[in-house]
C-alpha cells in the first residue's frame, strides 16, 4: 500500500504544480548573474520562430528560467511540413564534469542527451549517434548567434568522411508570445 500512496501524492504534486505553473519563478538579471548557464542566457524570457529553407516549415520555441535559473528549460514545436512534431529539452550545468548538458524530449518518443560547447560566436552539440530513418548516423549543431534578437542552427551529418550541412534553420525573436508552442 505504501506504493500506492506513494504514486497517489506524486501524482497530487504532479497534477499542482501543473495547475499552479512554476512554484519560483525568478531568473537571473543578466548573462553574468546565470553563472555556467550564461552561454545560454540571451535565449531566456523570449520566444524564437525559426524558418526553414523551404519557406513553410516552422519551428516555434521558447526559453524560460527554471528553479532559480539553475535550469533552462525550452519547448518547441514545429509545424508545416508533415504531422507535427515536438520536444523539449532541459539545460544545465554539470558540477562534476564541470561542463553544460542538455536532455531532450520529444514527440516522437526519443531522448537525447548531450554536451553544449560555448564559443566566442555561439555554441556547439558536438557529435552524436541518433537513427534517422532507420539508420545510425552522426551528426553535429552548433548555433551562431546573429545579433541580439537572431541566431542559426546548423545541423551536419556524417556521411564517410565527411561532414554535411543538412539544414539551418534561420532563428528570430518573436516580439510577441502568440508563437508561444503549445504541446
Amino acid at each position: 500500500m505504501r506504493g500506492r500512496r506513494g504514486l497517489r501524492l506524486g501524482m497530487a504534486c504532479l497534477l499542482a504544480v501543473g495547475f499552479l505553473g512554476p512554484l519560483d519563478a525568478s531568473e537571473p538579471a543578466s548573462a553574468a548573474d546565470a553563472g555556467p548557464l550564461a552561454p545560454l542566457a540571451r535565449l531566456a524570457g523570449s520566444c524564437w520562430t525559426g524558418t526553414f529553407a523551404d519557406g513553410k516549415t516552422k519551428d516555434f520555441i521558447c526559453y524560460e528560467w527554471v528553479f532559480e535559473g539553475k535550469f533552462l528549460r525550452s519547448r518547441h514545436r514545429v509545424v508545416g511540413a508533415g504531422a507535427p512534431y515536438a520536444g523539449e529539452a532541459l539545460y544545465s550545468f554539470d558540477k562534476v564534469a564541470k561542463a553544460l548538458h542538455y536532455d531532450y524530449f520529444n514527440s516522437l518518443g526519443d531522448v537525447l542527451r548531450g554536451e553544449v560547447v560555448p564559443g566566442g560566436d555561439g555554441v556547439t552539440f558536438p557529435v552524436e549517434r541518433v537513427t534517422i530513418e532507420g539508420e545510425s548516423a552522426e551528426i553535429r549543431s552548433s548555433w551562431k548567434w546573429r545579433g541580439a534578437d537572431g541566431y542559426s542552427a546548423i545541423t551536419d551529418r556524417r556521411y564517410g568522411d565527411e561532414w554535411r550541412t543538412v539544414f539551418t534553420i534561420e532563428f528570430t525573436r518573436d516580439v510577441t508570445p502568440a508563437a508561444a508552442p503549445r504541446h
